[in-house]
Order: structure tokens, then sequence, then C-alpha cells
């Protein structure tokens, strides 16, 4: 399938002003995440586990700094094989950019608004069409149920959560969540049907009404070119792809073990005792968790909910280390080493169109 020119629904200043609002919050949020989980390690921690730390076994730590990052790889090569099957030359230079790019976004907004809508105008602004970018985020999130699907009854089976009582807790708390937020968007779409039906009857200005007129016609055409692509991909996948959706699955899982052990590979640093399948699960459990918290990047609420879920599991002495490590490692980490790596592309990215622009003004 060869690719399609389709409309640039994110132009490149879009895309522009929404990463520099992401590295200026990040500059902001390391600096104050990071002493916060400094003061929590030395208010909730043993004393004495934190002078011998430099005793400790310090190959779990290197390890579970490796399953924090490695999941950007996981996720560069997801995209780059879903993007090369239907078609489009992209580098994993390129992919690389869109993984850290919607890592960086969903990090520094609440977790709810998550990062597809930027992967998929990045997707845009690297010239895949519109309705093959969106077919490429929904395979994932079809990958990510596929893996889920079996990985989450198949560990409450093994480690026999029902009978932990905080995780009692915690479902009833996500319910109580759940069905609030889910009233809040079903009153927002109410309100802004009302809001389009009125404007389309001419009941807030002539004006109005022929500015939504022509708004709705482009996105209708948009839609449409946009549903074409979407349907065209599937039937690509179908027919030719099942393969390489094994092997995105595969991958998918590799990506979920390593981002879900961090906690493991973490408690053993700390000499904790483990139940690796038992901490894959809680930690499914707090992340979920994080997408009803509204601050950026789930701030505050994650460090409570892994606070409240592990509390039971790890020694008192080492639940406020195990925190702030688990919370530096899987967040800020990533948002630190993701900003400099992305500032980087941005300097390389600059000196390349300068150099083009010279070499066209010396050849001119």
């Amino acid at each position: 399938m060869k690719p399609e020119a389709g409309p640039q629904a994110s132009s490149p200043g879009t895309i522009s002003r929404t990463l520099d609002r992401v590295l200026r919050t990040a500059l902001f949020l390391v600096p104050f995440g990071v002493l916060g989980n400094l003061a929590l390690s030395w208010f909730a921690t043993d004393h004495d586990v934190l002078r011998n730390l430099g005793s400790l076994d310090r190959r779990y730590l290197y390890l579970a700094i490796l399953l924090a990052l490695f999941p950007w790889v996981t996720n560069t090569l997801r995209l780059l094989i879903w993007a090369r099957f239907i078609g489009h030359r992209v580098s994993f230079r390129d992919m690389f950019r869109v993984t850290l790019g919607a890592e960086l976004t969903s990090s520094v907004f609440p977790t709810s608004s998550g990062g597809e809508v930027f992967r998929w105008g990045m997707m845009v602004q690297k010239g895949i069409p519109q309705g093959h970018a969106a077919s490429i985020v929904t395979l994932g999130y079809l990958e990510d149920m596929m893996f889920f699907a079996v990985a989450i009854p198949t560990s409450i089976i093994v480690s026999q959560a029902w009978e932990l009582p905080v995780l009692r807790a915690v479902g009833r708390q996500m319910r109580g969540q759940a069905l609030g937020v889910i009233g809040i968007v079903v009153v927002a779409l109410l309100l802004l049907w009302l809001l389009g039906r009125m404007m389309m009857a001419g009941r807030l200005g002539e004006g109005l009404r022929r500015r939504a007129l022509r708004i709705t016609g482009k996105f209708k055409r948009r839609m449409r070119k946009t549903a074409h692509d979407f349907r065209g991909v599937y039937r690509l996948v179908i027919r030719r792809g099942k393969s390489r959706f094994a092997l995105t699955v595969l991958i998918t899982a590799v990506q979920w073990a390593c981002r879900y052990s961090v906690v493991t590979a973490l408690a053993y640093f700390l000499g904790a005792r483990v139940d690796p399948v038992l901490f894959f699960l809680l930690q499914w459990v707090i992340f979920t968790l994080m997408i009803f918290i509204p601050t950026p990047g789930a701030s505050g609420g994650a460090e409570a909910a892994f606070y409240l879920v592990y509390g039971a599991l790890m020694p008192a002495g080492l639940i406020g280390i195990a925190t702030a490590g688990w919370r530096m490692l899987t967040f800020y980490l990533s948002l630190a080493l993701g900003s400099i790596i992305f500032l980087i592309f941005n300097i390389a990215d600059a000196r390349t169109r300068r150099l083009r622009r010279q070499a066209v003004s010396d050849g001119g």
C-alpha cells in the first residue's frame, strides 16, 4: 500500500508549541519531584537503611533502571513495524522521537489525557496520512488488550490476589471514581451536543452558523478520508499482517513485563521479600488508578497509591524509600532523560535545516 497525501491536522507550529510547553513543565516538575521524593525517603525510611544503601547489591538497581527505560525501545519497535508494513519509509529515529514525545506529553499532562493524540499528530507530521496514523495507534490498543486479557487473570490466579484486603478496598475506590468520571464525560458530551445543535440552527447568530457549517463540512471530508485509510490498513493487516501482529503482541508483553517489574528489581535491591507475579499485578492496579488522578503525571496521587498498596507488603522501614525510588525510576528519570534527548534531537534538526539552507544559498 503506497502512502497517500493526507490532510495535516497537526501543524508543525502546534506540535512545536506543545513540545515547548512539555519541556518547560518538565523543567519545573523534575526538581520539585526529586526533592519531594528525597524528603519522603528521609522522613518515612529507617535511617539505618539509608546509611547501608552503599553496601546493597547494585546489580538489582541497574536492572531496575534498565527495566524502566527499555519500554522506549519496545514502543518504538511496535510503531516502526506497522509504519513499515503499511509502506512508509520512516527510520527508527523518527519513531523513537514519536515515542519520546508521547511519553513526555503523558508525563506532564494528566495521565487520563494520555499521549495517543500527540503520537498520532507527530506521525502525521512525519508524512503518515491521518487514517494510517490512527490505525497504528489503534493497533497499539489492540496489542495491549490482547496482552492484558491473558496476563491479568493469570497473575490473579497465580498470586491468589483475591485474599489481599487492600485490593478489595482499591477495587471499591476505583468503581466509585470511575462512575464519577463517566458521569462528567456524559454531561460534557451532552452540553457539547446541545451547543452544536444551537449553533447549526442559527440560535447563536448567523455568523456562528455559517462558521459551524464550514467547519463541519471540512471535518466530514477529513473524516471520510481518514475512515477510508483506516479501513484499508485493517483489511491489509487481516490479509497479510497476522504474523506481524503476533510479533508486536510479543513485543508488547516484553514492554509491560519490563515496566511492571521495576518495583520487583527495586525490592530485591532493598532486600525486601518479593512476589514477582503479585508485584506485577499490583503495578497494573496502581497504573490504572493513576488514570483517575487529575494532576500532571498523576503527581502526588501515584505516590499515595503506591504507599497504600505496597505498605502491607513491605517492611515499615522500607516503604518510604521504596515509594520514592519507584517514582524516581518510573517517572522522573524517564522525564528528565527524555527531555534531554528530545532537546538534543531538536538542536540536531535545527543544525541540519540551517546547513541545508546554507547549501541552497551557496548553490544559488
